[in-house]
Order: structure tokens, then sequence, then C-alpha cells
């Protein structure tokens, strides 16, 4: 009946459906050839190197999520095994991971440590204010790199590069800056 009013006969409903049809396709087609525009910032990873580090009270567990959360530790399974040993504010402890093990951090010193990492009390407490992991990077390879009274980061590699490098350590975002090969 709708067709007897507009005057439509069948034959010329159906050209008008698969002109529709086409149309519809081609715009489909433009779409997802050119995404649109408001959709770009949410095709980003949510979690990126320039993202916020929470607060943390101790550089033992800011060194724990940075070595535990995937954006700056994503290849941390690629290590064999690690232990590096810090020494700051007073206190000394070790991080280290068994192969295909677990990070892990605990007071005291380490029997075989692979680099041994000594921090100023001052610089401790720039790298717990750290806004982000960028700004960590910034601060920690400022103080190693130009050393001043009172304000320092110490690395001293105990075993050769070439063999911790063998064993991962320049795959890791954080293990690469901790060792100061991120220069």
């Amino acid at each position: 009946m709708l067709r007897r009013l507009l005057g439509l006969g069948k034959k010329e409903e159906d050209e008008k459906e698969e002109k529709e049809a086409e149309v519809e396709e081609k715009e489909d087609e433009v779409e997802e050839e050119t995404p649109a525009e408001p959709e770009l910032p949410q095709q980003e990873a949510p979690s990126t190197p320039a993202e916020t580090i929470p607060y943390h009270s101790s550089l033992q567990d800011r060194l724990k999520y940075l070595l535990t959360e995937p954006v700056w530790a994503d290849s941390i399974e690629a290590p064999d095994h690690f232990s590096l040993e810090f020494m700051t504010m007073g206190e000394r402890f070790h991080v280290t991971k068994e192969s295909m093990g677990e990070v892990k951090i605990e007071s005291g010193t380490s029997p075989e440590e692979d680099v041994f990492i000594r921090i100023a009390n001052d610089v401790t407490q720039e790298l717990l204010d750290a806004p982000s992991f960028e700004k960590f990077s910034e601060i920690y390879l400022k103080y190693y790199k130009d050393p001043g009274p009172g304000k320092f980061v110490k690395i001293e590699l105990r075993k050769p590069i070439t063999n911790l490098n063998r064993r991962g350590y320049a795959r890791v975002p954080t293990l690469k800056l901790l060792i100061g090969a991120a220069r």
C-alpha cells in the first residue's frame, strides 16, 4: 500500500534499497581507512612510561613496583636471574630474581650480587618524589653522571657488562637504568 501511495513499483523500491546499501558500504570502507579523530587518544595504551607512579614510602617499595609493573618490566622474565644490592638511607637491601621466579626484595647483603648501587639519602628522597618513570630516570642518571657532595648514585658492576647484557639486563628498562646502561 505504501508503494502505491508513493508511486513506486517493486523494481524501483529494490533499486533504491541497493543504492542505500552501496552508500552504507562505502561509508564503512571510508571509516575503516581513516579512523575518527576523537578515537585516537582512546587507542593509546593507558599505561605508558610517562604514567604517574604511585606514592611509595621507601625505595624498596618503589623498586618492587618498577620491577613488577608490566609497563617498565615487560621483559622481566627474560633475565635468567639477577641480583642487585643497594645501600641507601643507612640500610642495605638486595633485589633478586631466580630463573623463572618472582622478584624478591630483602634486607641485608647479597652473597653474589651482579651490581652494587649506593644512593645518597637526598637523591633517594628525590627518587621517591619522582612522579613518573621518566622523571625517576632523569634524576637517577643526573646524579650518576654528575655526582656532587651529598648527592650521588654510585654503581659498581661486580660482573662484566657483556655478561649482564647476555643475561637480559638490557631488555628490561628498569634494570638497564639501574646498572647505568641507559646513558
